[in-house]
């Protein structure tokens, strides 16, 4: 398989992490939509020129990343998300906060780090602001108040799709703008510091 995708995008990296965690073979090709070569590249597999997207060895394109993680789930394993019932719902609502929360991380960085000063909206800037930070409050509250469950991920003995994409969250923002993390989440960067002392956080952080 194929990943196309840089790991500084919190969903590429998070399906890297996913692909990773269950030990499937993989090869990453790091383009970025946002530089014309690489965007040609990418629309050789995605004509929307969005990633992820991972080429499966069948020739078969997944876009998307919560559709590439659900794919992931059902056909190997271990799964990071569970099969049914309350916890499956309470495991993709933490993944619905921090995938709706780095939206507006990723739309604060084309706004604030690559449009020209001289056309910044300072009114847009700070609602993307507000909600940034009303969505790491959900993840924070989400987290155990140590980071952790003893020596247990939130998921449980292993990281499940939820602790990903909080880890991948706030990286992002820790490499991006971490002014945004000034207001201080002690639960979550506890999370992603004790995550990213291992591999494969690690290897794919992208700082």
């Amino acid at each position: 398989m194929i990943l196309y995708g840089r790991n500084l995008s919190p969903f590429v990296r998070r399906v890297h992490l996913w692909l990773a965690l269950q030990r499937r073979a993989f090869e990453q090709q790091g383009l970025a939509a946002t530089e014309p070569a690489d965007a040609e590249a990418i629309r050789a597999v995605n004509p929307i020129r969005r990633v992820p997207a991972l080429v499966l060895e069948d020739g078969t394109t997944l876009t998307e990343c919560f559709a590439i993680c659900d794919w992931l789930d059902e056909t190997g394993g271990p799964r990071l998300i569970p099969a049914a019932g309350i916890a499956r719902r309470e495991a993709l609502g933490r993944i619905a906060v921090a995938s709706a929360t780095s939206d507006k991380a990723v739309a604060m960085v084309y706004e604030r780090n690559r449009r020209p000063e001289a056309f910044h909206y300072p009114d847009w800037q700070a609602r993307l602001s507000d909600q940034i930070q009303e969505g790491l409050a959900l993840v924070e509250a989400s987290v155990p108040e140590t980071g952790w469950m003893g020596d247990r991920w939130r998921g449980g003995e292993g990281p499940d799709g939820g602790d990903l994409a909080a880890v991948c969250l706030h990286d992002f923002l820790a490499v991006t703008n971490p002014w945004l993390l000034e207001p201080g989440y002690p639960r979550l960067v506890a999370l992603a510091a004790r995550a990213n002392a291992a591999s494969p956080f690690a290897a794919s952080h992208p700082g």
